[in-house]
């Protein structure tokens, strides 16, 4: 057996949490990473294919291969609530920590830019930052396969408005 060094705050925050439940500081590190706690964390149960149905993956209007979409969703869900409750086991969120995978399928909707999960009640309550990639969308869909002809055009129409026309 070994010693480990717990750095503050990290050891304050575990104290009070040992105070508050008037239980030895070891007990809590104990039970935080508990072998059973992190196996079912990392090795959930294999979840039934139908679960995730068509209607609880929302497909983004401008996808035109919507089956190749839904099924990149389903396979990115289990990896997905994985993270999310490696989160709520850190926030000791017992409640969302004990939802399953079925459950999560009809209510999951994202883990935000925060590496908060959130659920699908949630849409319109809180605002995600813009995307820029979104920017991008539109400016590539051209004929022109490479984006530095159109760059060299555009600062080339600049520079003769800008200066008048000469080459």
């Amino acid at each position: 057996m070994s010693d480990l060094i717990i750095r503050e705050p990290l050891a304050s925050r575990i104290r009070e949490i040992a105070r508050r439940e008037n239980r030895a500081p070891e007990e809590i590190v104990a039970e935080r990473f508990s072998e059973e706690l992190w196996d079912a964390i990392d090795n959930p149960p294999p979840r039934p294919r139908e679960s995730l149905t068509d209607d609880d993956i929302e497909v983004p209007d401008f996808m035109q291969d919507k089956e190749a979409y839904r099924k990149a969703a389903r396979a990115i869900r289990p990896k997905l609530y994985r993270i999310a409750r490696r989160y709520w086991e850190k926030v000791g969120d017992h409640e969302k920590l004990a939802l399953t995978d079925e459950q999560l399928d009809k209510t999951f909707w994202l883990i935000d830019h925060e590496g908060i999960p959130r659920f699908k009640s949630e849409k319109g309550t809180i605002q995600l930052p813009h995307d820029p990639m979104e920017d991008i969308i539109g400016t590539l869909d051209t004929e022109l396969t490479d984006l530095s002809t159109t760059v060299r055009e555009s600062v080339a129409e600049y520079y003769r408005k800008k200066y008048g026309d000469s080459d």
